[in-house]
């Protein structure tokens, strides 16, 4: 074994004797007991699915002499965050029949079922599959999910890149048939035929995972710049229509090892839609080429450009894309829209934006139904359902004389509309954290609608209450609800204290800055008042609250 090979990561190993993604899956899947091997749940993820335990029990069960209580999260990938409404009703009966009787929607439009257990994964992958639907590369060292402003699929002004997300999805999909035979089929291939895989993948994948966002040109919902390649929708002077590509964002941190960094994407080419495939390729295989898979903590995109410098950087993917890297064009990020409430399409047809808490779409005891008002919304018209990058969801595709009629359902069940929602609460994020997450260090989603009601207490008793104020909670620093760009991001250190980040913006064009560490989360609304009160004494008229700390507050 080469010197580099031994230092290498053990995940590596795993990959590259797993014979595509396969390794003992089957054989583990098929046994009496409720959790898999350290190296099956490593390959588990690839197939969309993490192995987790029920935190909130964890310790009550280990004094007891029990055995944890095992469960799964399965990441559904839907390329764009689009569906039908025959596959939402698919999901829905999975949420109730296989999982905990909700549907979680993230941040990269995907759909995720939490409380599954081992035992029923195969048939929820079938179930999947049947609808056209899988979890397959929704996690691991591969291209994941690829995100899109929910705007360009529902404006017919923008068809030329509405099918793009699916065209990527599949483009850069692995090429394995382990899923197929391991979570669809449930069996072994009767023959083993030579199998390749992707030559941007190899029989050792990525080092680590790489997301793609597709902006729109006039708003980025979807953290353009947060990505490990970002593409905004541009016209070339002299080439046409095209996209601007931008490079190595990132924005996961590790409190272990100082040397991890959130990064913003830089600039690095334009193409046209017939150079674009040929460049992400190139991209990858640097990537996979010259990524570290010694530490997996510093194992993303970002770092290979950030240590190389970025000339070097762009140099090596020239190299291997074959041909001279145009300029990029200027690129200015406009303020993300949120999607919420009505709206017309250009083809006369209706869509709405409805408002889903930290993305989890159940029936709520405090009287709101957004599940069934969304299953029997589904189960009656032919409509198109849209998961935004803020963890909503837009119903699309409605009828003008419809719209009585799916407002009056939505009433029915509780479920506000647009006017009814604070200014803190339309675009709050927040991950799942506790108790399903393994790497949460404190709580979030739970937590999110208190942080909320005291913010926007805050806002409404110094006047600012129809201002926006932009936050986003995490209960690690991995940052899956994006807070490091955002104008108050909220992260977990410890299980009873946060960081608190603040001067990101609306436009995702700029990192927050950390304002103050180990804060008891009831401390953040007091040490934020004095900073909403010189926002409204001093502030610019319309200028936003992540504007307003970098300009007069920022240390």
């Amino acid at each position: 074994m080469s010197e580099e090979a031994a230092s290498q990561v053990a995940e590596e190993g795993i990959k590259r004797t797993s014979n595509y993604l396969r390794g003992d899956l089957l054989d583990d899947l098929s046994s009496a007991a409720p959790n898999l091997s350290g190296h099956s749940e490593h390959l588990l993820k690839f197939h969309g699915i993490y192995a987790q335990d029920n935190r909130d029990v964890r310790r009550e069960r280990s004094l007891a002499g029990e055995p944890l209580e095992y469960i799964f999260m399965i990441r559904v990938a839907i390329p764009g965050g689009q569906l039908n409404s025959t596959q939402w009703l698919s999901l829905d009966n999975i949420a109730a029949e296989l999982a905990d009787g909700s549907i979680r929607l993230t941040t990269r439009q995907a759909v995720q079922f939490h409380g599954v257990l081992k035992f029923d994964l195969q048939t929820l992958s079938a179930r999947l599959h049947a609808h056209a639907m899988t979890s397959f590369a929704a996690c691991g060292d591969v291209v994941r999910n690829t995100v899109m402003c929910s705007s360009l699929v529902s404006d017919d002004a923008h068809t030329r890149v509405t099918e793009l997300a699916n065209h990527l999805a599949t483009t850069f999909k692995p090429t394995t048939q382990a899923h197929w035979e391991i979570f669809v089929n449930g069996e072994r291939a009767a023959t083993i035929e030579p199998e390749t895989e992707h030559e941007f993948y190899g029989d050792t994948y990525l080092p680590r995972k790489f997301k793609i966002a597709i902006a729109h040109p006039d708003e980025n919902c979807v953290d353009v710049l947060a990505q490990d390649l970002g593409l905004i929708p541009s016209t070339h002077p002299e080439l046409g229509a095209g996209f601007n590509v931008v490079i190595g964002g990132g924005l996961g941190r590790s409190y272990a090892q100082p040397d991890t960094f959130a990064r913003l994407a830089t600039p690095l080419t334009f193409v046209t839609p017939d150079e674009l495939d040929d460049l992400i390729r190139a991209v990858l295989t640097t990537y996979r080429e010259l990524g570290d898979r010694t530490n997996r903590r510093r194992a993303r995109l970002k770092y290979v450009a950030a240590d190389m410098g970025i000339d070097a950087f762009y140099a090596e993917v020239e190299k291997r894309y074959g041909a001279a890297l145009r300029p990029a064009l200027p690129v200015e990020l406009h303020d993300a829209d949120d999607h919420l409430g009505w709206r017309t399409l250009s083809d006369e047809t209706l869509e709405v934006g409805i408002r889903v808490g930290a993305g989890r779409v159940r029936d709520d005891v405090d009287g709101r139904r957004l599940r069934t008002a969304l299953r029997e919304l589904a189960a009656t018209r032919e409509l198109r359902f849209l998961i935004t990058p803020q963890q909503d969801i837009v119903v699309s595709a409605i009828a003008p004389e419809d719209r009585a009629f799916v407002e009056e359902i939505l009433v029915q069940h509780g479920v506000r509309g647009v006017e009814e929602l604070g200014n803190v609460e339309r675009t709050a994020m927040a991950c799942p954290a506790l108790p399903t997450c393994g790497q949460a260090l404190a709580e979030a989603e739970r937590r999110l609608p208190s942080l909320v009601d005291d913010l926007q207490g805050s806002l409404d008793q110094r006047g600012l209450g129809k201002r926006r104020l932009q936050l986003r909670m995490t209960g690690c620093p991995n940052g899956c609800a994006r807070p490091a760009v955002a104008e108050v991001g909220v992260v977990g250190r410890t299980k009873n204290s946060y960081d608190l980040y603040l001067g990101g913006g609306l436009r995702g064009d700029r990192l927050a800055s950390l304002h103050q560490e180990k804060l008891k989360l009831d401390e953040i609304p007091g040490v934020l008042e004095p900073l909403l009160e010189r926002w409204r004494d001093e502030g610019r008229e319309a200028e936003n609250f992540g504007d307003f700390y970098v300009r007069v507050l920022k240390p």
